[in-house]
């Protein structure tokens, strides 16, 4: 009669430990190992990135141009073009205010320009030992639904870098932002040996 009771105890336990240790695929982690390194020496950029993902440099051989995209890193699967974190040096040499305030301000203008965008968090912080904008929001999109982004604006070396996470719905940003917090974390500028944005 003890061994039984035993045996119920036992296999009570279990099932709790099972209940309590058996993820629950509604909460699962997207977060990627970070183990590739994208540089780019010419632009004085580098991020970390994982294995799994795709990027595509781009070139910018006019210097009279005030945005130079360096590169976009997406993950590698199915969904198409859907979220994708994007660098990009701006050029900031006409602002007759080159503030970190003034900067911000001027993009959370720009995202609610003809009310389009909707801010959800717009926050200071610092990136690779400089100070930076961090700015949450959405924009409409397909069937009610709106594309959610982020981008942060760096000020170094007298430039502005941005970093923008573009994706296609609420559901996609939460997927990957964990994976591309990770990704910012590891994000580094060098000096520039340059003198224009077209690195």
């Amino acid at each position: 009669m003890q061994s039984n009771k035993a045996i119920v105890a036992i296999l009570s336990f279990l099932f709790l430990f099972l209940i309590v240790v058996t993820p629950n695929e509604n909460n699962k982690s997207y977060g990627q190992m970070l183990n590739m390194t994208y540089i780019n020496e010419n632009c004085g950029v580098s991020i970390k990135y994982p294995s799994d993902w795709k990027i595509e440099e781009k070139t910018l051989d006019d210097a009279t141009r005030t945005i130079n995209y360096i590169v976009e890193l997406q993950p590698n699967n199915d969904e198409g073009f859907t979220s994708v974190v994007g660098i990009e040096l701006n050029d900031i040499s006409h602002y007759l205010d080159k503030s970190l305030e003034s900067i911000a301000l001027n993009e959370e203008r720009n995202i609610t320009m003809g009310g389009m965008g909707v801010i959800e968090t717009s926050e200071t912080i610092s990136i690779a030992g400089h100070n930076a904008q961090k700015i949450v929001y959405t924009e409409p999109g397909v069937s009610n639904d709106r594309f959610k982004k982020m981008e942060i604006d760096i000020l170094a070396f007298n430039r502005e870098y941005k970093i923008t996470y573009d994706t296609s719905s609420t559901e996609l940003y939460q997927k990957y932002i964990s994976t591309v917090e990770e990704m910012i974390e590891t994000f580094d500028i060098a000096e520039p040996t340059f003198e224009e944005i077209a690195c």
